[in-house]
C-alpha cells in the first residue's frame, strides 16, 4: 500500500458520523510490550492501518474474540494458539473513554465505504488500510468493525489521535494456553 489516498473513498467516509464509543476492551500483547502502543502496527502495517503512517493499537471485545484473534495470528506462524502461548504473553483489559471512530460494526456499514465482509478476513489487507488511512487522515481517533476472527468487534485505535487516558488497562493477566482454552 503506498502512502496516497484515496480521493473519493476520503469523500465518502467524510460524509459519515464520528461515532463516540466508551467501554471495556481487550488486547493480548506479548509479555514486555506496552500495552498500549501502537509501534508495532505502525512498522508493520495491520489490517486498518498502512504501514508507516500510524501507530494502531488493536484491542477487541468480548475477551473471547482475542482467543479468536490469537488464533488467527498462530495461523499466520504456522503453529497452534496452544504452542505460541507458551511464549509470555499478557491479556489486558483497557477501557476506552469517548474515542470518536468510523463505525464499521452496524448493518450496511461496511458497504458505505466499499468494503464487503471478505475484505475483512481477506489476507490481504489493502481495501481494509485504504479505509483506515482515509480514517485516520480525516481527524478520526479508530475505527470499530466486525473482528476478522469472527467473534466480537475490533476497535483499532489510531495512537496519535488519542488524548490522555482516553485508552486506560485496567488489568493485565498471563495469557495461558489454558486460559485461551476457556475463551475459545
Amino acid at each position: 500500500m503506498s502512502g496516497e489516498l484515496d480521493e473519493n473513498l476520503v469523500e465518502r467516509i467524510d460524509e459519515l458520523d464520528r461515532q463516540k464509543i466508551s467501554g471495556e476492551y481487550h488486547r493480548y500483547t506479548g509479555a514486555r510490550r506496552d500495552p498500549l502502543s501502537g509501534a508495532g502496527a505502525r512498522a508493520h502495517g495491520g489490517r486498518w492501518n498502512p504501514r508507516d503512517i500510524c501507530a494502531t493499537i488493536y484491542l477487541a471485545t468480548p475477551r473471547e474474540a482475542c482467543a479468536g484473534e490469537a488464533r488467527r495470528a498462530a495461523q499466520a506462524l504456522a503453529t497452534t494458539p496452544e504452542v505460541m502461548l507458551q511464549a509470555p504473553f499478557l491479556l489486558h483489559t483497557v477501557l476506552a473513554t469517548d474515542i470518536a471512530v468510523l463505525d464499521l460494526a452496524g448493518p450496511d456499514a461496511l458497504e458505505r465505504v466499499g468494503l464487503t465482509v471478505t475484505d475483512l478476513t481477506d489476507d490481504d489487507w489493502t481495501a481494509c488500510q485504504s479505509v483506515g488511512h482515509a480514517a485516520w487522515f480525516l481527524g478520526f481517533q479508530g475505527i470499530l468493525a466486525p473482528s476478522a476472527s469472527g467473534t466480537g468487534v475490533v476497535l483499532a485505535a489510531f495512537e496519535g489521535r488519542l488524548g490522555l487516558h482516553q485508552l486506560t488497562v485496567t488489568r493485565s493477566e498471563p495469557f495461558t494456553p489454558d486460559l485461551y482454552t476457556s475463551l475459545a
